[in-house]
């Protein structure tokens, strides 16, 4: 469990430290769109995009340190119970979630850094 929650805090950690999204953030949108949508905003969208990212990343971290409390608190003998696996399955969720968005935004910052150079 303390390696769940490791993995957990690392992948949200890394996610909150990068750059991305934008005003409504769409977890499930293909990347090769994103990236379609990112080559046609200029810079100050794709900043706006990247702090939307950054705020779904902040709700969904929030989320999942709840997730991690309840989980931390389940006594061990009842850890493979359905409690303790519906937990685990949202937290499971919320970690490919920010992984799709950590990925979007992604693009818009590597977008964001191309057209700087660019000028």
């Amino acid at each position: 469990m303390k390696r769940m929650m490791g993995v957990l805090a690392g992948a949200l950690a890394a996610a909150g430290i990068l750059c991305g999204c934008g005003e409504s953030v769409d977890e499930n949108k293909p990347i090769a769109e994103v990236r379609a949508e990112a080559a046609k905003l200029d810079a100050k969208q794709l900043e706006a995009k990247i702090e939307a990212c950054k705020k779904f990343l902040d709700e969904k971290k929030k989320e999942a340190d709840a997730l991690a409390k309840q989980i931390s608190e389940i006594p061990l003998k009842e850890m493979l119970g359905e409690k303790a696996k519906g937990l685990k399955q949202q937290v499971s969720e919320i970690t490919e979630s920010t992984g799709k968005v950590t990925e979007q935004m992604n693009v818009y910052a590597e977008e964001l850094k191309n057209k700087a150079s660019a000028k």
